[in-house]
């Protein structure tokens, strides 16, 4: 079991690549931490529809597997609270990420100078 091929806005994958580079991590470990974000910080499912002039980001399959994909997808269904198909479980994800990724943004832009922007987040 591993995520599918999800395409990420144009602004989001901005937001990404910014947070990646503050955080000093990969690409795709910059996913997995705005879903957490995403999961943790939302009260149900996420209804925002986020569209931008941006030319998209394809977030390549299999980035979240095995275990991992596991427990965002049950984290993802308890949130819901709802049984999902393999579609609405990746539409709820690629919306749990594009929140996480804004609500990343805004920790880290909201930070004191000195703090460390990993302990900001927790």
């Amino acid at each position: 079991m591993a995520n599918r091929r999800m395409t990420l806005s144009g602004e989001g994958k901005i937001l990404l690549d910014k947070i990646a580079d503050s955080l000093d991590i990969e690409r795709p470990m910059a996913v997995k931490v705005a879903l957490a974000k995403g999961i943790a910080t939302s009260n149900g499912p996420v209804q925002d529809i986020i569209n931008d002039s941006q030319p998209k980001w394809t977030i390549p399959d299999n980035i979240i597997k095995d275990k991992e994909f596991l427990l965002f997808k049950h984290l993802i269904i308890n949130e819901i609270n709802s049984p999902l198909n393999e579609d609405e479980l990746h539409k709820h994800m690629l919306a749990f990420i594009e929140v996480g990724v804004r609500r990343l943004n805004e920790d880290l832009e909201s930070k004191p100078s000195i703090e460390d922007f990993r302990l900001s987040i927790i």
